[in-house]
């Protein structure tokens, strides 16, 4: 792909956290003709972007991070007014790296969908229920000397096992012919994916595209522990799909809940977990905003 954006300016963001320090260590071996910033807070990286966006728009910030580092900057340009002429490269050194899992040998410039919701944004997916128990809980695990990012989501499904909850869920789905519909049940997780992976390589959206303009609803309904047990192995890997006829596969057909879409209102939820980011909220209505990033890869 041949770069459509006219960068005038490199900006490397590092958090300083990312990689158990190891911005750090990048940041000195930068070219000095590069310009770095070294984050002080998630906030304080947020408006740099923002304020570096509107001094000097066409600006293409290479960010060091995971997925929340990467959300945080999505947010950053889409509040900025320019995110049509900034660009936006990622180097993955978080725990997670889920969303650039969507571009493995890609190279150039890409423009990919954006999901606002509320008065936010993500870019790779947004989950409810169990999967959003799941990192709440990882977060606390990761903390704890020698267990990886990926170690700590698995600990964190076994611990959320032991103390899964249903949500009483009314989602109201909206398709792009502009048509509805109404779901009302008992529901274990719902997830809205833009990309394909989440949570540490979990194979949510096999057949998400990026720049579609839609997004790939998943719910899944409240079962047992045991049913859930035998599920999950498939569902991580991405098996509860099946890819040439982009449907739910007869094994999963009464447990799980797939559509395409261009929004959805989820009401009945707590907490909502966008690109590994957890937000208090009782409603979320999520809408695509089609190729609102310019992402550069190489």
């Amino acid at each position: 792909m041949k770069t459509k954006t006219k960068i005038k300016k490199i900006m490397h963001i590092l958090n300083p956290l990312a990689g158990k320090g190891l911005a750090k260590k990048v940041q000195k071996t930068l070219d000095s003709g590069n310009y770095s910033y070294m984050s002080k807070s998630p906030d304080d990286a947020t408006e740099f972007i923002i304020k570096t966006c509107r001094e000097t728009p066409d600006t293409r910030f290479t960010v060091y991070g995971g997925d929340g580092t990467v959300n945080r900057a999505v947010n950053a340009l889409m509040r900025s007014g320019y995110n049509d002429r900034a660009q936006l490269k990622i180097v993955p050194l978080g725990s997670g790296n889920d969303f650039v899992r969507s571009f493995e040998g890609e190279k150039g410039e890409v423009q990919v969908d954006v999901l606002k919701f509320n008065d936010r944004y993500g870019i790779n997916v947004i989950n409810i229920g169990f999967d959003c128990d799941v990192v709440s809980r990882a977060i606390g695990i990761k903390k704890v000397p020698l267990v990886s990012g990926k170690m700590a989501y698995i600990l964190g499904v076994v611990g959320e096992l032991l103390h899964k909850k249903a949500i009483d869920a009314t989602i109201t789905v909206t398709y792009a012919d502009g048509t509805s519909e109404v779901i009302e049940d008992k529901v274990l997780l719902i997830a809205a994916a833009n990309a394909s992976w989440y949570g540490g390589g979990f194979k949510v959206a096999p057949t998400a595209l990026v720049n579609d303009g839609l997004l790939d609803l998943y719910i899944v309904k409240y079962v047992s522990t045991k049913t859930f047990v035998s599920l999950v192995g498939d569902y991580k890997k991405g098996e509860h799909v099946d890819l040439e006829k982009d449907v739910i596969k007869d094994k999963f057909k009464d447990f799980v809940f797939y559509r395409k879409c261009v929004g959805v209102k989820i009401e009945g939820c707590k907490t909502i977990c966008a690109d590994g980011e957890i937000f208090e909220e009782s409603t979320v209505d999520i809408k695509v905003i089609p190729q609102a990033i310019n992402l550069y890869l190489e």
